[in-house]
């Protein structure tokens, strides 16, 4: 909008003296603008539906066999989000059309831009908010999206401008009477009197390579290495829904031939119903009533003993419980268990229970906090009196909550169980399929790797976006370019009369290029390097690695990559003579 502007003010000088008001004057550009503006809204929306066919074209082996066809609503929202932008950024700079004085413009005694128009930051950032507020529907998370991203921007601003300084300085160094050297450190002076836009398009690019560079970890490196730190024997099959009946057959099947094999799990489906005499959704806090554990059965187990991967971080283990009345049994006689029957009329104590503590957390659940289980026709009244955490890791079968032996076992109950089988070995579950027909084998490896061609086909669809969003970083390097093409014009020209030939000039545009993004690729490389650590410590538990690839391949190819296209967008400014070049600043 401001080159716009400052291309415009001879024109508005003339207008004004041929009597047009600062009003009509105002209009004139805003219609201008706004027709150019929906102009390129309706040929985005016409791509975003170009677009949205290709992403169903990829993801089509994970999508329902037919989709209803796109709404006239994501054409309308692209076209009013344009506008919006817009009137956002362009709107507060058009104010110096209006407050210019003719006389000045004719004269060249323009002063600087008047106080207004620097409201441009604050009308764009409150249209950016309501086109936030628009998408997400919630005004708390537009205005938290709005500051959290600010924030980070200012961070990553000030990143960039170090690591742009601190590469200027040392192209500065490059002491050589060749051509090369020279040609580096003039780039990089015009790279440094262009900081403003430079650390612009920096960012812009950067975050471009730091996406294309998470895909490329996520998909080929984070799976890989979390799945590599698994210990050799780590399961790799499971076998849910034995019957009591098929247990010790199945188990004696199986036990000679694998190399490591877990407990076998008795597991029954029971729904929570009532938390401390409440209904759940009304006990838990309310970012917690959505949670899965509240909407669907759980899968419950019974164990005298605590199960192997699991740990006590909360209350006492049922052996360490001094038990309480109960019915059917002796008080503190755990041989017969807890319960002999189970009757909502008969109960008398809780039932004791162990509960993972992530669950626990995410209800703002503690020890002594009672929950009630329908399991088939009959409920059951809990205590929560541990708390425990879980190797979720291990391949082995994991339950969110274990009651003591003597309460679930008269209800239908199956079992559940994890192996290891080698390679050599693989013939057993042609043998389990035929022996027992009802038992599900469940093939971890084949299932990691369904996991790898989802990774790998999502993937694809976001390096489409990933490749527009490029393509977009082009358009704002182009626009940039664009709207600096007088001053390069004067700098080629004196470059020319100071002796520079059009081979000189062409690699001083090519290295400034290049060290944008050369600078872009680095930026790029640490954030994706930070945001793998991030990933590796707290997501996967794994000890963070460097990727050198990273920081070699991105900087090369962003210097690489901008280089040519820079090059090639100023190739027109090569051909100008001298006279034309220096005479070109004076007539923008």
């Amino acid at each position: 909008p401001r080159r716009y502007v400052e291309r415009h003010l001879d024109t508005a000088a003339l207008l004004r003296c041929f009597g047009a008001s600062q009003r009509q004057l105002v209009t004139i550009f805003t219609l201008q603008l706004l027709g150019l503006a929906l102009v390129a809204a309706v040929i985005g929306a016409l791509l975003g539906l170009l677009g949205q066919a290709v992403l169903i074209w990829l993801l089509v082996s994970f999508l329902p066999m037919t989709l209803p066809p796109p709404g006239l609503m994501p054409l309308g929202l692209g076209v009013f989000t344009a506008l919006a932008v817009l009137v956002g950024f362009a709107g507060p700079t058009l104010l110096r059309i209006k407050q210019v004085s003719a006389l000045k413009v004719l004269r060249r005694e323009l002063d600087p831009l008047p106080p207004s128009a620097w409201l441009v930051v604050g009308v764009a950032s409150v249209v950016f908010g309501g086109l936030l507020w628009l998408y997400s529907g919630s005004l708390p998370l537009a205005i938290g999206l709005l500051i959290g991203g600010a924030l980070l921007l200012g961070v990553l601003w000030m990143i960039s401008a170090l690591l742009l300084s601190g590469l200027l300085r040392v192209v500065q160094r490059f002491y050589g009477r060749n051509e090369w050297s020279q040609a580096l450190r003039l780039g990089g002076r015009q790279l440094a009197r262009r900081r403003q836009a430079g650390l612009g398009q920096l960012l812009a690019f950067s975050v471009t390579f730091f996406a294309m560079a998470m895909i490329v970890l996520v998909r080929g490196d984070l799976l890989s290495t979390w799945q590599d730190q698994l210990p050799e024997n780590t399961p790799n099959y499971f076998a849910i829904n034995i019957q009591p009946s098929e247990r010790d057959p199945f188990e004696a099947a199986i036990s000679p031939r694998v190399e490591t094999q877990s407990t076998l799990y008795p597991m029954v489906r029971g729904r929570v119903i009532a938390i401390n005499d409440q209904p759940p959704r009304d006990a838990v806090p309310p970012d917690a009533r959505g949670d899965n554990s509240l909407r669907r059965e759980l899968n419950l187990t019974w164990q005298s003993e605590l199960p192997e991967g699991n740990q006590v971080v909360a209350g006492e283990w049922f052996t360490s419980i001094q038990l309480g009345s109960n019915v059917g049994t002796e008080q503190g006689d755990e041989s017969q268990g807890w319960m002999s029957a189970v009757d909502a009329t008969q109960q008398v104590a809780p039932v004791p229970i162990s509960m993972e503590d992530g669950l626990a957390e995410r209800l703002g659940l503690s020890i002594g906090d009672e929950m009630t289980f329908s399991v088939g026709s009959d409920e059951i009244t809990t205590q929560i009196t541990s708390l425990r955490s879980l190797n979720w890791d291990s391949f082995q079968p994991n339950f969110f909550v274990i009651f003591p032996p003597g309460v679930l076992e008269q209800f239908g109950h199956s079992y559940i169980t994890a192996f290891h089988l080698p390679a050599a070995e693989q013939g057993l579950i042609r043998e389990l399929i035929t022996d027992f027909p009802g038992v599900s084998l469940l093939n971890v490896d084949a299932i990691l790797g369904q996991v790898r061609d989802v990774l790998a086909q999502v993937t694809r669809a976001v390096e489409l976006v990933l490749a527009l969003v490029l393509l977009a970083g082009i358009s704002v390097l182009y626009a940039a370019l664009t709207a600096s093409l007088p001053v390069r014009a004067h700098e080629s020209g004196l470059l020319r009369v100071f002796g520079a030939g059009s081979r000189m000039i062409s690699r001083v545009q090519g290295a400034e290029y290049a060290l944008l993004g050369f600078a872009s690729g680095l930026m790029g490389a640490m954030l994706a390097e930070l945001t793998s650590a991030v990933l590796y410590i707290y997501l996967l538990d794994l000890t963070p690695r460097l990727h050198l690839g990273l920081w070699v391949l991105l900087p090369i190819g962003g210097a690489l990559l901008i280089g040519i296209i820079g090059h090639a967008l100023s190739r027109g400014l090569r051909r100008q003579a001298p006279a034309a070049s220096l005479g070109l600043l004076g007539e923008a």
